[in-house]
């Protein structure tokens, strides 16, 4: 949703020719990005399935890096339409292929405002549930060793 807007509006990358409500982006390419993402989940759920790895060889397998690239990466771009958008203060006008004059300072601005509420919330979310993993890990690492020094005692039931 921040990314069509103005690479096919603007930059004219690509032309919809009968246009769209959203900055001269139809409704179908949201609607086909969404089945195609939806599709790839399915498929990577299925393979998750057929992997059957119970969630502790999961946990381990990864270190926390391993995540934190991709959170990092989703939040950068999620910031590049923020940061463009505070930094560019020109305003044109723009004329989509049905003949729709839009202002590039509005797609801008909606671009920033959506990935706000998605990709940076998203990010925000990811780093608090990997700092939240990561604080268990410790936490069950500390009571193991402690466990472990404790005479008479043993980790095993």
């Amino acid at each position: 949703m921040c990314f069509d807007p103005k690479a096919s509006t603007i930059n004219h990358i690509w032309i919809w020719e009968q246009g769209g409500g959203y900055f001269g982006v139809p409704l179908t390419n949201f609607l086909g990005w969404f089945f195609t993402v939806y599709v790839f989940f399915q498929l990577f759920a299925l393979f998750l399935r057929l992997r059957r790895t119970d969630g502790k060889q999961e946990a381990s397998a990864f270190p926390r890096s391993f995540y934190a690239q991709a959170i990092i990466m989703y939040a950068v771009t999620g910031l590049a339409f923020i940061v463009a958008y505070l930094s560019d203060s020109g305003n044109k006008l723009v004329t989509d292929a049905m003949g729709v004059v839009w202002h590039t300072r509005s797609i801008a601005e909606a671009e920033a405002t959506v990935s706000i509420f998605t990709m940076i919330f998203v990010a925000a979310l990811s780093t608090v549930k990997l700092l939240q993993r990561s604080a268990v890990a410790i936490n069950t690492t500390v009571e193991k060793d402690q466990v472990k020094r404790m005479p008479g005692k043993s980790l095993q039931h």
